[in-house]
């Protein structure tokens, strides 16, 4: 195989390295058009990775990388990540990509399959993993009624007041503290405000942390519209929220410019600027806590199946635990996709992957070999 990876920040670097590290790859081509980016990456690169500095917007070059590879993996920021998408799609390659976009992936659908190209968008952690395990609960239950999906990077050594770190796009991060939340509740599709329905929760190995809900639920709803409630959730150190929430409300996250002593500012860009320094202190080591709890009747009985993930930052190699746990179920997809073990072509989401029992075995072994350990239990009701 010979992979191209579009994306080389705290994320895409580990997906590029970690494909190199695979004997199934040839060689792996590292696109970012940030030189520092690809600088940062070439300092620990294995020998399969060329890197290439290059815009997305520089197509006629794009797709001549694309003409080269067998398939794509993405990760850009958000805004970015449905371009690439699509122009992956105009050039019959297949592509799995992490971005969380703000244009649904399903409208690529019609060409995707008149190309005989495979898609599976937003394949990171969350949404993503958090997907696969829905989906393979889906497969357990003749019918599911609850999805809460709890999950949340944090530092190990918080710093107030924030006591948080960017562990991925900080611009992507603010996303999740503005954008409307698209949730299910008494069986009805419906949006609420991000940063709400906030509580605590108890994490083995990690202590009491507070919850919010955003948006990150992903394709979920598409996939499974008769589930009376669900639900994702921001896992954050308790207080967290109120000083977002304060920000969101004071407008700093706006993008509409303001006028400043006769110049135009916007709002959004200079809090991402600030946070950046806020943000950025500390030790870099990290955690991921992660849970999806689902409900629901399995052979006429109520059943309550718990999937649960902690991960820390690996002082070894030097990467987050965020980047791990995002970067290896893209990588895991990605390894099956070029095996042909994913025969579907089109739009395929992460929950459609793991209703096929091999195949979540397969990921959830890979993931293994890495020690980023998942554990599932059934819990009584």
């Amino acid at each position: 195989m010979k992979i191209l990876v579009v994306g080389c920040g705290k994320v895409g670097s580990e997906i590029a390295r970690d494909l190199a590290a695979s004997h199934e790859v040839d060689s792996v081509v590292a696109m970012d058009a940030s030189p520092q980016n690809l600088k940062l990456l070439r300092k620990r690169v294995p020998r399969k990775i060329q890197t290439v500095r290059l815009n997305i917007s520089q197509k006629n070059r794009l797709h001549g990388l694309l003409r080269k590879v067998d398939l794509v993996c993405g990760a850009l920021p958000g805004r970015l990540g449905f371009d690439l998408i699509s122009e992956t799609v105009k050039a019959g390659r297949d592509i799995v990509d992490i971005s969380y976009t703000p244009r649904d992936a399903f409208l690529l659908q019609r060409k995707a399959k008149e190309v005989g190209c495979r898609v599976v968008p937003q394949c990171g952690v969350a949404p993503g993993f958090t997907n696969m395990c829905v989906g393979d609960a889906s497969r357990r239950m003749e019918k599911m009624t609850s999805v809460e999906i709890f999950v949340g990077g944090l530092p190990e050594k918080p710093e107030p007041p924030l006591n948080y770190r960017i562990v991925f796009s900080l611009e992507d991060v603010v996303n999740e503290y503005s954008r409307p939340v698209q949730v299910i509740e008494e069986g009805k599709r419906k949006k609420v405000d991000a940063l709400s329905g906030r509580g605590h929760v108890g994490f083995p190995g990690v202590g009491k942390l507070e919850y919010f809900l955003t948006d990150g639920l992903g394709s979920l709803p598409r996939s499974f519209p008769r589930t009376r409630e669900m639900h994702e959730f921001t896992l954050r150190y308790p207080g967290h929220a109120d000083m977002m929430s304060t920000l969101r409300v004071l407008g700093f996250f706006e993008r509409n410019s303001v006028n400043v002593d006769g110049g135009e500012a916007e709002p959004r860009r200079l809090t991402i600027e600030l946070l950046r320094r806020a943000m950025s202190r500390g030790s870099p080591e990290d955690f991921l806590a992660l849970r999806v709890d689902v409900k629901g009747l399995s052979r006429g009985k109520k059943t309550h199946l718990r999937y649960q993930l902690l991960d820390h930052y690996n002082r070894r190699s030097g990467v987050s635990a965020m980047a791990r746990t995002t970067a290896y179920p893209c990588t895991s997809v990605a390894l099956l996709m070029g095996r042909g073990k994913i025969k579907e072509t089109g739009i395929i989401t992460p929950e459609r992957i793991a209703q096929d029992d091999r195949l979540f075995q397969s990921v959830l072994e890979r993931l293994a070999e890495r020690c980023v350990k998942m554990k599932m239990a059934e819990l009584n009701l």
